[in-house]
């Protein structure tokens, strides 16, 4: 695995790469309960296969920013694919990371071969919350808005660890504590951050997206991601989803396998479409 720093307006990006620099390549985006660390296994199973870069966005990890000035996320993103060569790639985002994959394929379709989504987010859409799920979320902005670090990671580490209709179970004690540590590191950052640009929002027009898309759900995520995963499906015209069972929504890190098998299946698609094309 190598490790650089890609200088951004205001700031600077840690990212990290993996396989032949010739082969094609993926960028990862972590979610918000995460940094780069996350992709991390997937990216030394997948070595041989492609070439792989997963970089902390601002505010996340060992990434750095000012507070002076405005940013953008896919600015930012573009910079990490300028830094690397790249005139595109397949883009593997999770949760938060989805989200930006998707605003940045709408922005720049022609750097972007495919998308693969996680647990996906998507900006400016309406998402429901179940009954059951309301004191969790409650409880989420509560702890934010008095700045209740170890508190909020609790609450977040149930909600999108766990999910929010199971109970804490051993077997993802593990999963619990990875994510934990990552947050505490984030939150560090994100008491004071910078303005950030806000792009235009993605749900209505999610039609926009042309390149082939695989989604991927935990049967046992919150109902507002299973509803944006639907969403996608729906209206992006190549796209196929995935329900993943016993899962809620860290998916990478509770089923890796699940994910690098669907990843690989999903890679294979895109290249075979993309010589169809040519």
């Amino acid at each position: 695995m190598q490790t650089r720093t890609i200088a951004v307006p205001g700031g600077s990006l840690r990212a990290h790469s993996s396989g032949a620099p010739a082969a094609p390549a993926a960028i990862m985006i972590h979610s918000g309960i995460a940094h780069a660390q996350m992709w991390s296994p997937l990216m030394r199973a997948l070595r041989e296969e492609m070439f792989a870069v997963a970089y902390d966005c601002r505010c996340f990890g060992g990434s750095t920013t000012t507070l002076d000035g405005e940013f953008s996320d896919i600015d930012d993103l573009a910079s990490v694919l300028d830094a690397y060569g790249l005139e595109s790639a397949v883009l593997v985002g999770e949760s938060r990371g989805a989200r930006l994959a998707i605003d940045f394929a709408l922005a720049h379709p022609r750097r972007v071969r495919g998308l693969f989504l996680l647990a996906p987010d998507i900006s400016g859409f309406d998402a429901p919350v179940a009954d059951d799920e309301r004191p969790l979320f409650d409880a989420i902005e509560a702890a934010e808005d008095s700045w209740s670090v170890e508190e909020l990671i609790a609450h977040e580490v149930r909600l999108f660890v766990d999910g929010p209709g199971r109970a804490p179970a051993a077997e993802r004690a593990a999963v619990r504590t990875a994510v934990a540590e990552m947050s505490r590191l984030n939150y560090q950052q994100q008491r004071d951050t910078p303005d950030f640009v806000k792009p235009e929002p993605a749900a209505t027009r999610l039609s926009g997206i042309r390149c082939p898309v695989r989604v991927l759900v935990g049967d046992a995520d919150a109902v507002g991601f299973q509803a944006m995963a639907q969403a996608i499906e729906s209206a992006c015209p190549q796209a196929t989803l995935v329900t993943v069972p016993d899962a809620a929504h860290a998916l990478t890190l509770e089923h890796p396998e699940t994910v690098e098998r669907e990843l690989r299946t999903f890679w294979r698609d895109v290249r075979e479409t993309r010589g169809t094309d040519e």
